[in-house]
């Protein structure tokens, strides 16, 4: 089949690649549309080669039932980027994350892709490509798991620290909810592109000397309700220690080597006044969302959440190189390929 291959050193080609193999309770489903995933740009730009393409958020039509009793040759289907056993007391929960065989989909980017029966969506006409692999996948679920186990609500202030594609589709999904969004990031031109998904503000931290002042003052002094780690960088998950409101979540989904040791008397204590005062901070982490969370999703949409506004271009895959450049610049939000 054709699919990109990574060359490393940000180099990559659309060439034959093996064709997957099918097993029991497979079905093998021709690629429609895939998504860039931030996650692919640290893959990029490494020295070291891959056999294929770390492609993970797809959509497509069945080529091969292969037997199955739920799909038939020519279905729509969204592919769940996380994949389990499909027996465990987790997967029966529709919590496959927490498989312990659970495992990514790969070689996204490519002409045909192989996910297990259990793990594929079924698609309405009313849900288009493009949206379907953001509400299939990662692109809208992380930015959906880690809004709803906070909980943000109507009213609430929140603070994103990084508005790429995940920073996009929380902006997005917390205005929607009701509440009012401040995007933190260095990029220009992903600001602008949190304002076109709602957000009320946006910071540049390159652009002040204070941010935690800044963010304070937005506040009425308080600090916002929640604060999400979209970026990975310690710096900003500092301030996010600082000024998160006492009593307030913090939830981190990123990737990176911050943590909140060198921190860690933050969590409960904060000085201010010459006083000590106790702030009950809840701090989680997430993984993605549930495969069960996709009805939810698709309702959203179906009752007005513009996903759409989050991806920014799309790309036939033979112009896959010209994509990824993008991308690595920082001049898109959420990227498609299409075949």
């Amino acid at each position: 089949m054709k699919g990109l291959r990574f060359l490393g050193n940000s180099k990559l080609e659309l060439t034959d690649l093996p064709d997957p193999v099918v097993g029991e309770g497979d079905v093998l489903c021709r690629v429609k549309t895939s998504a860039i995933c931030g996650s692919e740009m640290e893959t990029f730009p490494a020295e070291t080669p891959l056999e294929g393409n770390p492609g993970h958020e797809v959509m497509g039509i069945v080529e091969d039932p292969n037997g199955s009793k739920r799909f038939h040759k020519g279905d729509r289907v969204g592919i769940s980027t996380i994949q389990g056993c499909g027996s465990c007391v987790w997967c029966r929960q529709g919590k496959q994350i927490f498989c312990k065989d659970a495992g990514v989909v790969k070689n996204a980017h490519s002409e045909y892709v192989v996910s297990k029966d259990v793990w594929l969506h079924p698609l309405d006409d009313d849900i288009d490509n493009a949206v379907a692999v953001l509400i299939s996948g990662d692109g809208l679920g992380v930015p959906y798991g880690s809004t709803m186990r906070s909980g943000v609500q109507a009213g609430d202030v929140t603070c994103v620290y990084g508005a790429g594609p995940v920073g996009l589709g929380m902006a997005l999904l917390q205005t929607y909810l009701g509440a009012r969004v401040i995007a933190v990031d260095i990029n220009p031109h992903a600001l602008e592109r949190a304002k076109t998904c709602g957000a009320w503000k946006t910071i540049n931290p390159r652009e002040t000397d204070d941010i935690e002042a800044v963010i304070l003052d937005l506040t009425e002094g308080l600090g916002p309700n929640k604060s999400f780690d979209a970026c990975g960088n310690q710096d900003m998950f500092n301030v996010a220690m600082e000024t998160t409101i006492p009593g307030g979540t913090i939830v981190t989904v990123a990737h990176g080597e911050h943590g909140i040791d060198e921190v860690r008397q933050r969590l409960s204590f904060r000085v201010k006044n010459g006083k000590v005062d106790g702030r009950n901070l809840t701090i989680i982490g997430n993984w993605l969302c549930y495969f069960s969370d996709f009805e939810n999703m698709r309702n959203l949409v179906r009752n007005g959440l513009q996903v759409n506004l989050m991806i920014t271009n799309q790309f036939p895959i033979d112009q896959a190189p010209e994509a990824y450049r993008r991308v690595a610049e920082g001049l898109e939000g959420k990227v498609m390929l299409t075949q």
